[in-house]
């Protein structure tokens, strides 16, 4: 249970970071999108692994959660 938890806080960290390092003004131009990573290379890179691993643990987590829900089924089908 203690793995689920700091998965759930590292998938809220990575979106938090993702959010913090690739910023979209409003109103919205596509030209900012398309000029930002030339302008802010650093932060363009730095979002990009934070929205990719985010997105990694992401899948693993739900994952999970389906394996231990098929488990469950399974547990409740047995005892019938």
């Amino acid at each position: 249970m203690l793995k689920l938890i700091w998965r759930m806080f590292f998938i809220f960290l990575c979106g938090y970071l993702f959010i913090e390092w690739f910023p979209i003004t409003y109103p919205f131009h596509i030209s900012d999108i398309l000029v930002g990573p030339i302008i802010y290379p650093l932060e363009f890179f730095a979002a990009l692994f934070a929205f990719f691993f985010g997105l990694v643990v992401s899948v693993q987590q739900i994952q999970e959660i389906l394996k231990l829900i098929k488990k469950g089924l399974k547990k409740k089908r047995s005892k019938l």
